[in-house]
């Protein structure tokens, strides 16, 4: 069965200023995003990929050149950018939070009345994004590795519908950290999770089946 990597990209200006960093809106990765990525590489600096996929936002591709030391060739897939958040995008997550809809984006998936705010919406980035999970998984082969540097609300959600969470508990877990990686083994259909949300600093503390798949 081929495994996904799942990378979430360093932190970003946006991130820093808390304000919703959607498929419309980019900004340079701060310090300790540019850290994190390249922390992040050397933990990853043993597992043999077989390709590399990533969105084409600059701050995935500045995040994939870091991880992987610039050596490594990119495929870059659109359907791997992040999920665009319309009238939402760049503005401060404080402006909505505890209302009505951000509580449905968050939390009722399904809910959330995203052609409200011009946004992409849950369902179609599911589907575009699934196509890639699958494209990349059938690339490198039934035994193969694939890195795929995205972002957050892709990553969290398609990591949690793709191995059974129904969409509206699908954010319920916490998104992934910027500089994480989640791994999905399997193949299209038929996924599973098999580490979640790993950084370097919380990689001694998996058990040692989860470990070894950080490990030439």
């Amino acid at each position: 069965m081929a495994y996904l990597y799942l990378v979430r990209h360093g932190e970003t200006v946006i991130n820093a200023e808390e304000r919703f960093n959607g498929g419309g809106v980019d900004s340079p990765l701060t310090a300790k995003g540019r850290a994190g990525a390249v922390a992040l590489g050397k933990m990853l600096a043993g597992v043999p990929f077989d390709r590399v996929f990533v969105s084409p936002l600059p701050r995935a591709m500045t995040t994939a050149a870091l991880v992987t030391g610039g050596k490594r060739a990119l495929t870059i897939d659109p359907r791997l950018r992040e999920m665009a958040l319309g009238d939402w995008d760049g503005t401060p997550l404080a402006d909505w939070a505890g209302k009505p809809e951000f509580i449905n984006y968050r939390h009722h998936l399904a809910h959330w009345d995203y052609r409200h705010f011009h946004a992409e919406g849950y369902p179609h980035m599911i589907t575009r994004a699934t196509a890639a999970f699958n494209d990349a998984a059938a690339a490198v082969g039934p035994d193969g590795r694939a890195l795929i540097v995205s972002h957050g609300i892709v990553l969290t959600v398609l990591a949690n519908v793709l191995t059974g969470v129904p969409l509206d508990a699908a954010r319920d877990s916490g998104q992934v950290a910027n500089s994480s990686v989640t791994v999905l083994r399997g193949h299209a259909g038929a996924w599973q999770k098999v580490a979640w949300n790993v950084t370097p600093a919380t990689l001694a503390t998996l058990p040692v089946k989860e470990r070894a798949l950080f490990q030439k």
